[in-house]
């Protein structure tokens, strides 16, 4: 019995199995790409299949496979193409320029389109005096009407700098002579100094 336990102790553990995930959508196309003359300035810059790409995520599931379901179904790839080739094909694709503007257009066009609903949903909250955040959609709804609360700020700097050096004629040359030194100036060529006394002059 204790021998048949060692054995099994010495025995390697199973590797963990490997999980993996099934197609979790369909790939069956769900947009339907509008007239050329109803395409904004960047989806006419994609070509055709990076257009229905670009609708294919805008109207199908959000989640994990969702970018690969939209190239599935705006035709990239084809039956045998497993999902590890799909998967690389809908990272291309997404991050192309032309496609990535696109989709900034396509959603500003939705972001547009909701925004009324959004401020129907503001109001009711803010009609709502029994609701938790009855004042703050108040707030918002001022601040956007141009009726936001002013705020004053004054900042007040003072700054007094006092630097004076006392020195006299003799210890002023005495340090010009020293800085010409040590710059490698011969001192005998310095011109000679003038000794003067200013007057201030009557106006």
């Amino acid at each position: 019995m204790t021998a048949a336990l060692a054995r099994r102790d010495d025995m390697p553990a199973p590797a963990p199995r490997k999980r993996t995930r099934s197609r979790k959508y369909s790939s069956a196309p769900l947009a339907v790409v509008p007239p050329v003359e109803q395409l904004g300035p960047a989806m006419l810059g994609c070509t055709e299949k990076q257009r229905r790409f670009v609708l294919e995520l805008r109207d199908g599931p959000v989640g994990y496979g969702s970018e690969v379901r939209a190239a599935r179904a705006a035709g990239y790839g084809g039956p045998a193409s497993t999902d590890n080739a799909m998967k690389v094909e809908a990272h291309r694709v997404l991050h192309n320029p032309n496609v990535q503007a696109a989709l900034r257009e396509v959603g500003a066009r939705i972001v547009r389109a909701e925004a009324f609903q959004s401020i129907r949903n503001v109001v009711e909250i803010a009609r709502d005096l029994k609701h938790r955040d009855c004042l703050k959609a108040n707030l918002a709804i001022m601040d956007r009407g141009g009726f936001a609360v002013e705020t004053t700020h004054n900042i007040k700097v003072e700054h007094e700098h006092t630097h004076r050096h006392s020195l006299t004629a003799d210890q002023v040359t005495a340090r010009i002579l020293e800085l010409a030194a040590r710059a490698g100036v011969d001192v005998a060529k310095l011109p000679p100094t003038i000794d003067a006394v200013a007057e201030e002059l009557p106006a």
